[in-house]
């Protein structure tokens, strides 16, 4: 019952938010978690209850560009992680991709908006109801972006995941889950009543186990690009219960949501603009320029699929030296969980990603610079 109660007064903090967002996405109620972790982890507990005399077998889709937060999740939850292969000019997974990993098992699909992109869900949402299956759209990289037809991302799913903590559109903390039928919003109430789980933490702890996982994941990137899969996904696996704690959490400070919000317009407009810049010296190159961003008005980062895999790390590390942020590290999450789930785009797809910053820690001069710095070192490596 706390933790009902604590969704009630996290609520009444954050009503001004959860009006503009259920008005934008049409959606019917929203929850109020520490970490999008926790609210997936919401998610995942309500498909399988959805799957009846299948929980104990239940399986969820996952696009296998991704970082390890939800099939973590999934695996807390009881459910087994399956990963889809994606289109090798976006990083997402299309319906038919989807559709060639569906079992009699598959109780949800999670279709993530990567790096500020969307992409039209209507195909995809009718597919998930004729399977009778929960669509849960992560917008943890789109908070604010727009689908190709026009409405807000987050208005196709059954559920939505929303992220506010540090990397993210808003960095202020939390996550949420937009719930958007009464029959979801009566099994999550159920879930939280039983729920034995807690959601407190120990924040200086959490701090350093978050600073060791990255760590970990970056330093496995390096190993996984060398070709030792097998080795790594059973070490990575049986490492995975150190790190439990990360996943659940309960929103600490809701105000700090509450008072950002009104700024997300100008944030994201500053993003929009930083990409633009990079557009514009970037737009001739051995590369391939990922520009979504420009149909759904969000960008993470900006992002360029090169044309020269074998001298991605060293042209990243080149451009680093030079003092600019760019980050390659989108390794294949199936590789880590389950590399029997064969996907070869999201391979070359990871082999050819670069990131660049567009948030509040740059301006026009810093986008300036940083591309200089790139088209340089991409003319050294090409």
């Amino acid at each position: 019952m706390s933790s009902l109660l604590q969704q009630t007064e996290t609520s009444g903090i954050l009503q001004p938010v959860e009006a503009d967002v259920l008005r934008e996405t049409g959606g019917l109620s929203i929850e109020w978690y520490g970490r999008a972790a926790t609210a997936l982890y919401r998610a995942y507990s309500m498909a399988r209850k959805l799957a009846g005399a299948k929980a104990c077998e239940a399986e969820v889709i996952l696009p296998s560009i991704s970082c390890a937060t939800p099939a973590n999740t999934a695996l807390l939850a009881g459910v087994t992680p399956r990963f889809t292969d994606v289109d090798p000019n976006t990083g997402m997974p299309t319906l038919e991709n989807i559709q060639q990993r569906w079992t009699p098992q598959t109780c949800a699909v999670v279709f993530i908006h990567l790096f500020g992109q969307t992409a039209d869900l209507r195909s995809l949402a009718e597919w998930c109801r004729a399977k009778n299956i929960l669509l849960i759209e992560d917008l943890a990289q789109a908070l604010g972006a727009r689908l190709p037809n026009g409405t807000s991302a987050g208005s196709a799913g059954d559920l939505s995941v929303y992220s506010f903590n540090p990397t993210k559109i808003l960095e202020c903390g939390g996550g949420a889950l937009l719930i958007r039928s009464q029959k979801l919003v009566a099994i999550s109430a159920e879930l939280a009543e039983s729920d034995s789980l807690s959601l407190d933490v120990d924040e200086p702890r959490v701090r350093t186990l978050a600073l060791s996982y990255r760590n970990l994941h970056h330093a496995l990137v390096g190993l996984l690009r060398e070709g030792a899969v097998d080795e790594i996904c059973s070490a990575f696996l049986k490492l995975q219960p150190a790190y439990q704690s990360l996943y659940l959490r309960r929103m600490k400070d809701p105000a700090a949501l509450a008072r950002v919000w009104s700024t997300l317009q100008q944030v994201l407009a500053h993003r929009y603009q930083n990409a633009q810049q990079y557009d514009e010296c970037l737009s001739e190159g051995n590369w391939q320029r990922l520009t979504q961003w420009q149909q759904s008005g969000v960008c993470w980062r900006y992002s360029l699929l090169v044309n020269f895999p074998g001298k991605l790390v060293d042209f990243s590390e080149s451009v680093r030296r030079d003092g600019f942020h760019v980050s390659n590290l989108y390794w294949p999450v199936n590789d880590f969980f389950r590399p029997s789930d064969l996907c070869p785009n999201a391979s070359q797809f990871a082999r050819r990603i670069v990131n660049l910053w567009v948030d509040s820690t740059v301006d026009r001069q810093w986008v300036e610079r940083c591309a200089q710095s790139v088209l340089k070192n991409a003319a050294r490596f090409a």
